[in-house]
């Protein structure tokens, strides 16, 4: 199925086992095909399905059709962040789950992404009929993930950074190199050490692995066995560490 064929994404949302309603799904539609400016007019819209007891609520299902709307649909990356950040910023539902809004802690967003998306390379084969797929779908992911990172300010259910952070390890710090052009999303949302980040502070985020990971980009940067893209990307992960290295020196 094409990336960008919503009509086909919305056809097989409908055959789940646990489904999405008509309704919802008609509105999530809508949101597809709306102009990004009007993101925080479809949030109202979704979230009021959803703000109930978690006994009566169905919002996890909404997480699996967001979640595989990342997956597949690549021109609606940044709408589909831009929704999550719109539902953090509801005022609705005060009093349900307690003081707070409904939506504040994002509810069982964080559990939805750990336990049911896949954020591990999967070392499928060349030959195999679902790589491309598969690997579109990390470079979707760890976008939209980078991009609610960037700007999640204050609010600690957004920051992504420890998932995206094993993500780089697993793909920089192992002997064969494969996809690294999914990586290059983190590249936006972490910056070296600076009040809020780990680098310099939490264990496991040392500058030495920062500046080993720019290296490795750079010598991925050269590797004549990959892909000209994936060098090109590369070449501009390392340069952008280089840069927030240069400006904190």
């Amino acid at each position: 199925m094409p990336s960008d064929n919503i009509d086909a994404w919305v056809a097989a949302q409908k055959k789940l086992p646990r489904a999405p309603t008509d309704e919802e799904l008609a509105v999530f539609r809508e949101f597809l095909d709306a102009p990004s400016n009007d993101v925080w007019k479809y949030a109202q819209r979704i979230a009021s399905f959803y703000i109930k007891p978690f006994e009566e609520s169905r919002v996890d299902i909404f997480w699996f059709v967001l979640g595989d709307a990342v997956n597949r649909l690549v021109s609606q990356n940044d709408k589909l962040a831009d929704l999550v950040l719109e539902l953090q910023r509801l005022p609705d539902g005060k009093g349900i789950l307690g003081p707070d809004p409904w939506w504040s802690d994002l509810p069982y967003f964080n559990n939805f992404w750990t336990e049911w998306m896949q954020f591990r390379f999967d070392d499928l084969s060349q030959s195999h009929p679902d790589l491309e797929a598969n690997s579109q779908a990390n470079v979707n992911r760890n976008a939209f993930l980078a991009k609610l990172t960037a700007r999640m300010g204050k609010v600690i259910d957004l920051d992504q950074r420890e998932r995206g952070g094993e993500t780089l390890k697993q793909a920089l710090e192992q002997t064969q190199i494969s996809n690294t052009n999914s990586l290059a999303g983190w590249t936006e949302s972490w910056e070296y050490p600076h009040n809020g980040t780990n680098w310099g502070i939490q264990k496991g985020w040392s500058k030495d692995r920062w500046q080993y990971w720019r290296k490795r980009f750079y010598d991925i940067s050269n590797m004549a066995n990959m892909k000209e893209e994936t060098r090109k990307v590369a070449k501009e992960c390392a340069e952008r560490m280089e840069a927030i290295e240069n400006t904190r020196d």
